[in-house]
């Protein structure tokens, strides 16, 4: 008789257990819902761009040859239903607020942290003369083929930068920085980037001028680069060390405007461009 109110037990609890699982698994899960949208206007110029992302997601900005603007969002949901997914995005809209000579991009509100959504913004400017700020709390910046004065921040994500001049200041607080440099110098007062915590990669064309100023607080320096030819002799770059940290504090060519790069926690490498 015992042995049956025990196997009865077991198949009950069995069941029981069963149905548990059952009850807890999700039977829809979270798919990704897209959407996208543009937005073209006149844009002279010398005008005055700021970009401001509170939700997740990259900022691209490329110079073109146009006197306009374009702006390519990318909203991306994850959500059990199309339904639940455009209501979402409803409450983190992307206002443009423009004229001519001035435009405000921005996705306002902060996500809360059930909620998973992330939004691209592409934004093409007058690469001739467009100065920017751009910020955004939680994603990488590109910046290419622009001239102009230049304040990118991010809270987390990486920089990469090519073919800029003009003024630009950047910086991450977790985050690498790529820098590609193009042309025979920095065209412009300076060009400086910092990171609290990641690595910097700088690439110069073998004929470049500039002054370099790369410094990491915890990291290393390491130089991939042609020795300067200084009186028909060759001297290679040197890395000066002090405690923990390392720079390398050098013309490259003939001078020219300062290069500063520095990185709290991590590596610095001077590259040649291919």
């Amino acid at each position: 008789m015992r042995v049956c109110l025990l196997f009865l037990y077991c198949l009950i609890a069995s069941g029981l257990s069963s149905q548990e699982v059952l009850k807890t698994a999700d039977p829809t899960p979270e798919v990704p819902y897209v959407e996208r949208e543009e937005k073209q206007f006149q844009f002279y110029p010398g005008g005055k761009m700021q970009i401001v992302s509170e939700v997740p997601g990259d900022i691209r900005i490329i110079g073109w040859k146009k006197a306009s603007v374009r702006v390519e969002a990318e909203k991306i949901a994850y959500s059990p239903s199309p339904e639940k997914a455009k209501a979402i995005m409803e409450q983190f809209p992307v206002r443009v607020r423009y004229n001519q000579t001035s435009a405000k991009i921005q996705v306002e509100g902060i996500p809360a942290d059930e909620t998973t959504i992330e939004y691209n913004l592409t934004v093409f400017v007058p690469g001739d003369k467009t100065d920017i700020t751009a910020s955004t709390n939680h994603g990488d910046v590109f910046l290419e083929s622009v001239n102009g004065w230049i304040e990118v921040t991010t809270g987390r994500g990486s920089l990469e930068i090519s073919s800029l001049s003009g003024y630009f200041s950047g910086s991450t607080k977790k985050g690498d920085i790529r820098v590609e440099m193009s042309g025979k110098r920095w065209r412009g007062l300076e060009f400086g980037a910092v990171t609290h915590m990641g690595s910097i990669d700088l690439q110069l064309p073998g004929d470049y001028s500039a002054g370099l100023q790369l410094e990491t607080r915890n990291g290393s320096v390491t130089v991939d680069y042609p020795p300067r030819i200084v009186d028909g002799e060759s001297v290679p770059l040197s890395v000066g060390i002090r405690k923990k940290a390392q720079a390398l504090d050098a013309s490259v060519g003939m001078g020219g405007s300062p290069v500063r790069l520095i990185s709290h926690l991590g590596d610095i490498r001077l590259l040649l461009k291919k």
